[in-house]
């Protein structure tokens, strides 16, 4: 008998042992009961037997549906673990590179995030491609997808260009930050 059939027979037996305890019932005169010995007949053996074997076929499918009950909820604790939540502003570090040939852009666009929404601002940087990026990109760490929808919303950015961090920055550090804003010509066209 494996270890799920012991278990569901000492449960079997544990309810047998209540319901008869109740069935007695609780009689204020304890000398009633205390003296009459107990006396089983082979119909009670019996009967407890079945029960025993019907405990043990629903132990057995409550073992099933229990083990793939707790595999649905580690999948739901997966799934739930990476899931975003929109942090508060000043939990989030962001980062803001300048993409475009407009001098203080990352510096303009870091300071409408930090005055008037209260972001932890890291710093306003140059990115360090050559080239004016055509469109502003806000990159965000694992667990910050919100936050990083939420900062594309304040600044006007185009919701196709919110990505995961990539592998190879466009700066040189990336300083802890939790979201990289490349700011591009859409934001702050000319030069």
């Amino acid at each position: 008998m494996n270890i799920a059939g012991k278990g569901a027979l000492l449960i079997l037996v544990v309810v047998a042992m209540g319901v008869f305890a109740l069935s007695e019932g609780f009689g204020d005169s304890a000398d009633e009961n205390t003296s009459q010995p107990v006396q089983t007949t082979k119909v009670d053996e019996q009967t407890q037997d079945q029960e025993t074997e019907e405990a043990v076929d629903q132990s057995t499918s409550e073992t099933t549906s229990e083990s793939q009950s707790e595999e649905s909820e580690e999948t739901s604790q997966e799934s739930s673990s990476s899931t975003n939540v929109l942090h508060p502003p000043a939990e989030v570090r962001v980062l803001v590179a300048n993409g475009t040939e407009v001098t203080g852009a990352a510096g303009a666009t870091l300071d409408t995030l930090v005055a008037t929404q209260g972001y932890n601002g890291v710093q306003a940087v140059n990115d360090t491609g050559e080239e004016v990026i055509v469109k502003t990109y806000v990159y965000y760490s694992q667990g910050y997808e919100l936050d990083a929808q939420n900062i594309r919303l304040i600044i006007n950015g185009d919701k196709d260009f919110v990505l995961p961090m990539p592998v190879e920055l466009p700066i040189e550090d990336l300083l802890d930050a939790n979201v990289l804003v490349h700011v591009g010509a859409d934001l702050f066209p000319g030069g």
